[in-house]
């Protein structure tokens, strides 16, 4: 009940707040249930102007445009092409919910918000067709090009043909919280100079994009969860400050977990990297000649470490969170019942 409260009184109205809800849903009580650090100030829909819907056609339709919506998802919905978000949006999924566009080609990808400011993407398990390396920007289950303002939380992202998730081109004040990453379906040889391109989480996409993503691309990644079949970019960062924090790391895969690109600069916190393959791989140079910070502080399964060029100086979060011990983080992400990826039961 105190959740319900703090997620009503929070301005989210995310969970129904009547008498009859008889105590179902109870989340972790290591999750807030609001955005937290770079992406605190996100409101979405803020639960005006609320619709349910069932079919593409309706998805589509309820987050055109800027007006502020909160849009429930129920059921399973079948893309045919990429659906472009607007601003001051909540997309909830009510439980069991499912988004998937299983192209392999030029209409791939499932959310893509493109200058949106302001939204929220929720409680949704989002399903691609398989990783095939096309080599095109924006294909993702969910792109941010020059979004500002998003907060993911409590999705089951998988799958996707050129990754997860990207967030690229300026987008900033960013949060990813108690969301899951992986790769289930075979991935398809032949596409390009990766034949398991299994990349889930890109963070600027050139090195020459200074004009556009110097001092943006921040990111506060919390209780996030990378496992089967993730490969790389988990995440791989340019130009942005990232904070990971006790996020777990359990794939077999893992070329790389972290990679610290040109101008990065990450805070690596009581994550937990429980699988040999994490632990061996945990981290990885991109930075050429050019200036990065990353640290690594209270982890499980690596030491800490900082490493560092140029006189930039290592980014250290400032703003307010609650973190807990490294050796918790697999049981509490890892359950079945309040933990990371679709867990919520939400109502309109």
């Amino acid at each position: 009940m105190l959740a319900m409260l703090f997620a009503c009184f929070g301005g989210y109205a995310l969970v129904s707040c009547s008498d009859d809800d008889n105590g179902k849903d109870t989340p972790s009580p290591y999750d807030s249930l609001m955005p937290i650090g770079f992406g605190v100030n996100t409101t979405g829909g803020n639960n005006q102007n609320v619709s349910v819907v069932k079919t593409a056609a309706e998805l589509i339709a309820a987050v055109s445009g800027t007006n502020a919506a909160t849009v429930y998802v129920e059921g399973s919905i079948t893309l045919d092409k990429m659906i472009s978000v607007g601003s001051n949006k909540s997309i909830i999924g009510l439980p069991g919910a499912t988004i998937s566009n299983l192209n392999r080609n030029e209409n791939a990808g499932i959310f893509q918000l493109n200058g949106s400011n302001n939204v929220i993407i929720r409680n949704l398990t989002l399903l691609g067709p398989g990783a095939y390396d096309i080599d095109a920007n924006y294909s993702d289950n969910i792109s941010l090009i020059g979004a500002k303002n998003v907060w993911v939380d409590h999705c089951d992202i998988q799958d996707g043909i050129d990754g997860n998730f990207d967030i690229v081109e300026g987008s900033d004040n960013i949060c990813v919280s108690w969301t899951r990453f992986r790769y289930l379906i075979e991935p398809e040889a032949g596409g390009g100079e990766n034949d398991k391109h299994c990349n889930s989480n890109l963070i600027g996409n050139s090195n020459n994009t200074a004009d556009l993503d110097e001092g943006h691309l921040n990111c506060t990644f919390i209780c996030c969860w990378w496992g089967e079949g993730c490969v790389e970019r988990c995440p791989r960062v340019r130009f942005g400050k990232v904070h990971v924090v006790n996020s777990l790391y359990d794939g077999n895969d893992f070329r790389y977990c972290v990679g610290y690109g040109v101008y990065s600069n990450i805070y690596v916190e009581n994550c937990a990297f429980t699988t040999p393959v994490a632990r061996e791989n945990a981290l990885k140079d991109y930075s050429g000649d050019k200036d990065f910070n990353v640290k690594v502080v209270g982890c499980s399964g690596i030491e800490d470490v900082e490493l560092s060029k140029g006189n930039r100086g290592q980014f250290i979060p400032t703003y307010k969170y609650t973190v807990f011990d490294s050796s918790m983080v697999a049981s509490v992400l890892m359950n079945a019942e309040n933990g990371a990826g679709p867990t919520l039961t939400l109502k309109p």
